[in-house]
């Protein structure tokens, strides 16, 4: 019975997923190869292959002036049944940072700003108070992401409009240690685009919010997107933006999946299909309504950065450039619930538009994407001898100051640069680049030196928590054997063991809430107290290294206690170098 009921299930969706789709006007030819009058069909036949892990997604094919085809898939509420189609909005995620970069061209073209001036004349005095290098940002630093910014995950998604601040004031909130010099490695920043959108509003004088409206969204004849944290700019999609649910990647329903973004720049546009495509319409346009001069729409469509040390663009202004079957310039965008991209292809002046309400899809965002722009071919994009790169390499786009410091605990080795794109000491950095972004290498000492701090920190872990049973067992022996009282290192070693567990267990706590989206203000305590633990755990040891000099003790008990100074040094050494202490970076 389950499986016929699995079967009939499985048809009422392939109906719902084939009969929502509009095809219009025609093109003789796509990147790919492909003729219009297939197009379609192949669409159609890629989602129905995709069927069972669906939730809803839509999708547009375009050029300035035609919609060569347009398709609504599955739905924006399986459990009510609430199919996609042509009033339901959808979140864009990181492609709304290309609202930002469009922004900044316009005031350039006005001579408002300059893309390659020092950004603090745009700023508040002493905003930018926490940078490391003497050397300037620019514009074009944040257009292309190697501004030098860390990762910052604190407070981006909120849950509660009350945590909402206005964008100069969010972002003072939370400010990124400067890890790399400006202009040498490529990081990925949500928080250098909303900057940028900052720049926005003091040059501009207006909000980021109504400047895209006023500049952007009418004359574009956007009447469906929102752009503020709470969606409170347009009534009618912050009402439809209730309806829509959130799935996982396997279909799976993500409850309640709504977040305000804070830094609202950098990814909280929310709208139709429909409006979506006629944003990347309007870019295609070589004289449209986004730019009063056809050469700035040409400047932005200009190489800004390159692929490491080879000739291959990376960026155009904010712009990335995907390799397909041709070169595709764009931006994707996920959120907690949702996933989007937008794609253009400038020389046939050719453009596609996904949407779906999947976190972190790439079946529709990345693979659909060959049916209009054609297969994605190394050989095309790589150059030779990559049989031969050698080196550890973690991503640029990271952690290294902080308590949040250890999440940068990952490494790149092997078969999986084969897939890169090489750059030896260029810019005096040794990288490899991938789509939006950098691995720096790591040189082998620091991975060796990492790798056995944390596992010296497991140890410490383990060994505490057997030694607290242990313990337990041997005092209640001594209490049946009416021994003598515990001595103050027996009391001494107890507590040490307790409090590297309350370290562990707060420390996991926090990564815990910081990936759940919790508001910095709620766990901020915990770094805090791990800054007093810290001190703690060296007292400790300090206080065990030198009581058992001055203390008679078996052979046994001072070995235990000796390994216990050990654990607690290197529990010490492991806060001292993943900077545990350090709460204000958060």
């Amino acid at each position: 019975m389950k499986k016929i009921q699995r079967a009939i299930g499985m048809a009422l969706m392939a109906v719902v997923l084939l009969t929502n789709s509009v095809p219009t006007q025609a093109k003789e030819l796509l990147p790919s190869g492909t003729s219009n009058e297939e197009i379609g069909e192949r669409i159609e036949a890629f989602v129905e292959e995709h069927a069972e892990t669906t939730a809803g997604m839509s999708v547009s094919v375009f050029d300035e002036e035609n919609t060569f085809y347009m398709g609504y898939f599955g739905y924006g509420d399986k459990e009510n049944g609430v199919a996609m189609d042509a009033e339901t909005v959808v979140e864009w995620g990181s492609a709304t940072k290309l609202l930002v970069w469009v922004s900044v061209m316009q005031l350039w073209e006005q001579g408002k700003l300059d893309l390659e001036t020092d950004i603090k004349e745009y700023l508040p005095e002493g905003y930018l108070d926490f940078l490391t290098y003497d050397t300037p940002i620019t514009i074009l630093h944040l257009m292309n992401h190697n501004a030098g910014f860390q990762e910052v995950y604190a407070d981006l998604f909120v849950k509660n409009k009350e945590d909402i601040l206005p964008l100069e004031e969010a972002l003072q909130a939370h400010k990124p240690a400067q890890i790399f010099e400006p202009g040498t490695v490529t990081a990925y920043s949500n928080w250098g685009c909303a900057l940028a959108g900052l720049i926005v509003e003091r040059v501009s004088g207006m909000s980021f919010a109504d400047y895209v409206h006023a500049n952007i969204f009418k004359p574009l004849g956007m009447e469906h997107s929102a752009l503020k944290p709470d969606l409170s700019d347009n009534p009618w999609v912050q009402e439809q933006r209730k309806v829509l649910q959130c799935y996982m990647v396997d279909g799976m329903l993500i409850p309640d999946c709504f977040y305000y973004i804070t830094w609202y720049p950098a990814g909280m546009c929310t709208s139709t299909l429909e409006d979506f495509a006629a944003f990347g319409q309007a870019l295609l346009m070589s004289d449209g309504p986004l730019f009063e001069k056809a050469e700035t729409r040409k400047e932005m469509f200009t190489p800004t950065a390159y692929a490491g040390g080879s000739d291959i663009p990376a960026n155009y202004h904010g712009f990335w450039m995907m390799p397909y079957g041709v070169e595709v310039l764009g931006h994707g965008g996920n959120t907690a619930g949702c996933s989007s991209y937008l794609a253009l292809h400038l020389e046939s002046g050719t453009g596609m538009v996904v949407m779906t309400n999947q976190a972190g899809e790439t079946v529709y965002n990345s693979e659909m994407l060959e049916l209009i722009f054609g297969k994605y071919e190394t050989e095309k994009w790589f150059p030779e001898g990559r049989e031969d790169w050698e080196g550890i390499f973690r991503p640029a786009r990271t952690v290294r100051k902080g308590p949040l410091k250890i999440m940068s605990l990952t490494y790149m080795l092997g078969e999986p640069l084969r897939e890169a794109y090489w750059a030896a000491g260029n810019d005096g950095v040794e990288k490899v680049y991938y789509l939006y972004g950098d691995w720096v290498d790591v040189p082998t000492w620091e991975f060796v030196l990492e790798l056995g701090l944390v596992l010296l920190w497991l140890l410490a872990v383990v060994f505490s928590l057997l030694s607290l049973p242990v313990k337990l067992i041997a005092k209640l022996v001594k209490m049946i054997r009416k021994k003598n009282a515990p001595t103050p290192l027996s009391r001494w070693s107890s507590l040490a063991a307790v409090v590297q567990l309350a370290i562990i267990i707060l420390f996991l706590l926090a990564i815990v809430m910081v990936s759940a989206y919790a508001t910095a203000s709620s766990y901020m305590w915990i770094f805090y107290a791990l800054a007093v633990f810290m001190c703690v755990v060296l007292g400790l040891a300090i206080y065990g290294l030198c009581k058992s000099k001055k203390v008679e003790l078996s052979k046994k008990c001072r070995f235990y206690n000796g390994v216990m100074v050990v654990m607690l040094l290197a529990t010490f050494a492991n806060m001292l170098y993943w900077n545990l202490f350090m709460w204000w970076y958060i």
